[in-house]
């Protein structure tokens, strides 16, 4: 997403441009296992603050999604509409639409007879198949809404390198604008975009990010320190054997296709003449409840399972990173969860102006690791966004965003309602 491409943006105030009923797209799928999702999730609290601002304007109905049919995160909203109720004032109205109820003739009503700081919340749209197959002749979504909803917020920046049919549908219905989420995190990426300091990006987490995106963030001379999931498929690419227990679960948890694409990435990176990708030379393992760094070359002799980033790695990330400006990191590099804890060490020598946090699950190692407070204050900016972030930081298209500036023109809120 080149600097360009942003000009054409409007600033206008965007509460005075919402006329109830309002539809607003937001992105709360949050960390989930069997039902239970993570409450305090600091996207469940970000747009719950967001549309407390949104509803001293309009009534609202909001949309977003929650895993994938299938998956261990996929649920139904209603966790998030008791987590939601909770983070509200409690003079607002909040009431929850089941998905089986959304596209009713009593679900116009509800929507028709919306006020100011009232909210419904759809279910998950991940219950429709039609989500994931978005037509702008065929869809469902258009003609349910059109004529009733008056005003359109796509203020959900996480998923905008997707054409989920919840996305693309908002300008078909009525006047759409980018949320106040949403253009903050779009200034932080042009910020990324235009600025010619050095880069790092520091990528955990347990996928691999489109190749085509690494590849052409590499280009542009940004390192890439990887740790979580990535770095031991990036060393395996390599070659390099993790051990029987961990060499059996990243070819459960990863196709022949992903190894693939991950030595596409490491070739493609390494005909550019430089170290532009690392991996971690040593982890922290678990053997039979007995924590232990490992070094890489070691790992055939032991039975551990890999955590977390070892201490020699974080030691010599961190020297590294210290000289970047601008650090990015992108995913958990250990499972935060049970408290390995080199990943959150590696961020605290690494704080300060320049540090850029991207995701749910990064922003949710922060929280779970008392940490959000010391990235703001130091300089530091959280950005709910990740994968869609580091789309545009590549390059890449937003859909949703072009539907809307072809449709009727791009607005952006004020960043004062």
């Amino acid at each position: 997403m080149n600097s360009s491409k942003l000009q054409p943006y409007k600033l206008v105030n965007l509460g005075r441009q919402l006329k109830t009923p309002v539809l607003v797209r937001v992105d709360i799928n949050l960390p989930a296992s069997k039902g239970r999702i993570e409450e305090d999730a600091l996207r469940m609290r970000v747009y719950g603050h967001v549309l407390e601002m949104y509803s001293d304007y309009a009534g609202l109905v909001v949309m977003s999604h929650q895993g994938r049919k299938g998956g261990d995160d996929f649920t139904s909203f209603m966790p998030h509409f008791e987590t939601l109720k909770k983070l509200l004032p409690q003079d607002m109205e909040v009431d929850f639409v089941p998905y089986d109820q959304i596209f009713t003739e009593d679900t116009k009503k509800k929507i028709k007879g919306l006020k100011r700081r009232q909210i419904i919340l759809l279910d998950n749209m991940r219950y429709f198949e039609e989500e994931k197959k978005w037509d702008a002749e065929k869809n469902t979504y258009v003609p349910f809404f059109k004529g009733i909803i008056q005003s359109c917020v796509n203020d959900s920046i996480p998923t905008w390198h997707r054409e989920d049919s919840s996305l693309m549908c908002l300008p078909y219905i009525a006047p759409t604008w980018i949320g106040l989420r949403s253009s903050y995190e779009l200034r932080i990426l042009q910020e990324v975009v235009n600025s010619n300091e050095p880069k790092a990006l520091i990528m955990g987490g347990a996928k691999i990010q489109k190749v085509q995106d690494l590849v052409k963030i590499a280009q542009m001379g940004v390192d890439i320190f990887t740790g979580g999931l990535p770095g031991q498929v990036i060393a395996k690419s390599r070659g390099y054997d993790l051990g029987e227990a961990n060499n059996r679960f990243l070819e459960k948890k990863f196709s022949t296709e992903d190894f693939g694409e991950a030595k596409k990435l490491d070739s493609l990176i390494k005909s550019q003449g430089e170290n532009g990708l690392r991996h971690p030379v040593d982890f922290m393992v678990d053997e039979g409840g007995v924590r232990k760094a490992v070094k890489l070359e070691d790992l055939p002799k032991t039975k551990g399972e890999i955590r977390d980033i070892g201490p020699e790695t974080m030691e010599t990330y961190a020297s590294m990173l210290q000289e970047k400006p601008l650090r990015i990191r992108a995913g958990p590099l250990g499972v935060y969860e049970k408290g390995y804890q080199n990943g959150l060490e590696l961020t605290k020598r690494i704080s300060g102006d320049g540090l850029i946090f991207l995701g749910g699950d990064t922003s949710q190692e922060l929280n779970a690791g008392g940490l959000l407070g010391h990235i703001e204050d130091s300089g530091g900016r959280i950005c709910i966004s990740g994968g869609s972030f580091l789309h545009g930081w590549a390059g890449g298209r937003f859909p949703p965003i072009e539907a809307l500036m072809s449709l009727q023109g791009p607005l952006l809120p004020h960043s004062s309602t």
